[in-house]
């Protein structure tokens, strides 16, 4: 209303005021209006009950959905007796009884560095020096600058091998406490770490070979440091795999070794036979760093293309031989070399090398030759060489030779006085029996040998007492389910019943009744509920498995019934509750839905997808409100309009009738006057 312009509505005629324009508009709210807002609020509720029924067909539809599918009937439990290994079982897996019997679990491989420090910041070494090691098919150089502290050789040791091996500083206690361990990351044979000479293998052939006498041929260093000749002979049958066949020259070569008296007892300690590339390749290892050699006709059918390790030479010089005249004089141990008398001018470099190389052969204990190109290369039979100088001209003569001063030592020396490596804990593979075959694994989790089992070796168990795991049905997921099912009924139910009632005493009907998508729910599920399957004593039905409903609709369930049930015949169950596979006429493979496949599709049918008969009738109930909504706002907007006009024309009548009073008042106020004036 146009409240300025009609503020003083009413005045000129005291009839034509708002009261008269309010009673009238509220007479037309009340028949143009408030249906609406009974229509609008309906609307409100049943959204409301619809949201509430559609979470309560929900919670009945999750059980149903899960004994619908067949993964509950092929749950499985398994228990285990004794404390040597854990077990899960996958669904599905045939129910049986598996014995196993754990020989040993795979292990990492722990060593120790012999020498102590009094902190991890000590100099690991004086001199430059390197640590050499061979794990996992792969060669590893660390290079120890002098006066790197033991932690930095500990990371340094690390970060070469990308954490496949670890190093680690132990404090040990005693006056110098702390020492470097070498630690392999991972279990099983091929991650053991060797040191010292190695000499590996190829893959070994899968064609047979038979060893006999001279066919393989194994040279190694004994106690004393003498040469031993120890024959391998074995038989690789045809039928073995390249594993198999690793495996067993393997423990042929380690039983030809014990049988040598003077090899025997370094055998596992300072000679070592292992395996790698996933155990088909031979490892041979001389932790002192004496050479291995092989020999024998079939080396190469065995993959060895090596026949013997290889040695780093002692020290090669950096630069080529200087040509010409040298001078100075240097020292080869306690034994001086005069560079002067012994070269010449005009000399190429080569030439002073051989003459110098000459010269160190002639050392005790030294071995000295060139590389053809004018270097030198240097070998020591106590594995260390000591080369000094006394002037100025011995150091140049020094490095006039591409030498270095100081002490060089080679492994076995760095071995002796320095590594001193001593393994604590041998890598090895899980050795174990699967229901009496043999098995070997690089790792205590085990997942491989039989589908859906998976193992974890805890530890070994006594002869003649392997660890049993059991493998059953677990019948629980099918009984929780049904529980689950018979709850979301009995909470679904009462809420139908009361959105669809209708009273006929007192005429007050649910906010759903007459709406047949909400009415024929309950008859839909309770439809499914009574289905049968088979005929006569074979008749099947849930009433059969412990559910029933009472004169109330009131489902219960006799869990002792579906137990029982279950535990008496599985297969029944399974068949009335999720169905059957069966072929048809023509040979197909075809599924006869059993009694929770079928309700599971009455349930998805109304709140699955977008064309779920609940999701299409909420619709429904979103368009009727936003269309309520627009008759309301038109409504309100014609009630304005009518009654704004009729504010104009009450305002406008009011003044003419105002008009006319002020006339009618001013002749009677004349007559008045001329009345008094004849008196």
């Amino acid at each position: 209303m146009a409240m300025g312009k009609l503020s003083s509505l009413g005045i000129g005629s005291n009839v034509l005021n708002y009261d008269v324009i309010d009673k009238l508009k509220k007479a037309d709210e009340k028949t143009m209006i408030a249906p609406i807002d009974k229509k609008m609020e309906t609307n409100v509720e049943k959204q409301k009950e619809l949201v509430e029924i559609k979470s309560l067909i929900s919670n009945l539809k999750t059980p149903a959905k899960n004994l619908s599918d067949s993964a509950p009937y092929m749950a499985r439990t398994s228990n285990v007796t004794g404390d040597a290994i854990k077990a899960s079982v996958s669904a599905g897996v045939p129910i049986q009884d598996i014995k196993i019997d754990v020989e040993s679990l795979a292990q990492g491989d722990i060593n120790e560095v012999g020498t102590k420090f009094s902190s991890r910041d000590d100099a690991f070494s004086d001199r430059d020096v390197k640590l050499k090691f061979f794990t996992n098919g792969k060669n590893y150089t660390i290079d120890i600058k002098a006066g790197m502290s033991v932690g930095d050789v500990a990371q340094a040791i690390t970060d070469t091998t990308k954490g496949e091996v670890n190093g680690i500083i132990m404090k040990t206690g005693g006056a110098k406490p702390y020492q470097l361990m070498i630690n392999s990351k991972n279990t099983g044979e091929a991650n053991k770490i060797y040191f010292g000479s190695i000499l590996s293998s190829e893959p070994i052939s899968d064609k047979p070979i038979d060893l006999a006498e001279g066919d393989f041929v194994l040279t190694l260093k004994d106690k004393n440091g003498n040469d031993q000749t120890i024959n391998v002979i074995s038989d690789l049958k045809d039928s073995m795999t390249s594993q198999d066949k690793a495996q067993a020259l393997k423990q042929s070569i380690k039983d030809a070794i014990s049988k040598n008296s003077d090899t025997k007892d370094l055998l596992d300690s300072d000679i070592n036979v292992g395996l790698s590339d996933d155990g088909k390749s031979l490892v041979l290892n001389d932790r002192r760093g004496y050479e291995i050699k092989l020999s024998g006709k079939k080396l190469s059918e065995l993959g060895f293309n090596q026949t013997n390790s290889n040695e780093d030479d002692l020290l090669v010089s950096n630069i080529t031989v200087k040509p010409g005249h040298l001078e100075g004089i240097m020292s080869i141990g306690s034994v001086p070399l005069n560079l002067a008398k012994l070269t010449k001018k005009g000399n190429t470099s080569e030439q002073n090398a051989k003459i110098i190389a000459e010269a160190i052969e002639n050392i005790a204990g030294m071995h000295a030759k060139t590389d053809g190109n004018g270097k030198l290369i240097l070998n020591s039979e106590i594995g260390e060489i000591n080369i000094s100088a006394k002037d100025d001209k011995g150091v140049q003569a020094i490095k006039d030779l591409g030498l270095k001063q100081g002490i060089i030592q080679g492994y076995s020396k760095l071995e002796q006085d320095l590594f001193k490596f001593k393994n604590l804990q041998s890598a090895s593979d899980a050795k174990f029996s699967y229901n009496g075959v043999s098995v070997t694994r690089p790792t205590n989790d085990i997942n491989d040998v039989i589908s859906g089992v998976s193992l974890t070796l805890q530890g070994t168990t006594e002869p003649g007492k392997p660890a049993i795991i059991s493998i059953g049905r677990d019948n629980q997921a099918i009984i929780d389910n049904v529980k689950e099912f018979v709850k979301a009924y009995n909470e679904l139910i009462p809420k139908l019943d009361e959105v669809t009632r209708y009273d006929a005493e007192t005429k007050i009907a649910g906010i759903f009744n007459g709406v047949s998508d909400i009415r024929t729910i309950r008859s839909s599920i309770n439809n499914v509920f009574s289905q049968t399957m088979g005929s006569g004593a074979d008749m099947q039905s849930l009433m059969k498995y412990g559910l029933s409903l009472d004169d109330k609709s009131k489902m219960s369930l006799d869990e002792a019934q579906l137990s029982s049930a279950i535990n008496s015949d599985p297969q029944k169950v399974q068949d009335f509750f999720y169905g059957t596979d069966k072929k048809s006429y023509e040979g197909k493979e075809i599924h006869e839905d059993g009694v929770f496949v079928n309700l599971n599709k009455v349930l998805a049918g109304l709140v699955d997808g977008s064309t779920a008969k609940l999701k299409v009738y909420e619709e429904s109930l979103d368009r009727d409100a936003k269309n309520l909504q627009k008759d309301k706002t038109n409504a309100m907007d014609i009630l304005k309009t009518r009654y704004d006009i009729m504010s104009e024309r009450f305002a406008a009548y009011d003044s003419q009738i105002a008009k006319a009073n002020n006339a009618f008042n001013s002749v009677q106020m004349m007559i008045d006057q001329s009345v008094a004036k004849k008196k």
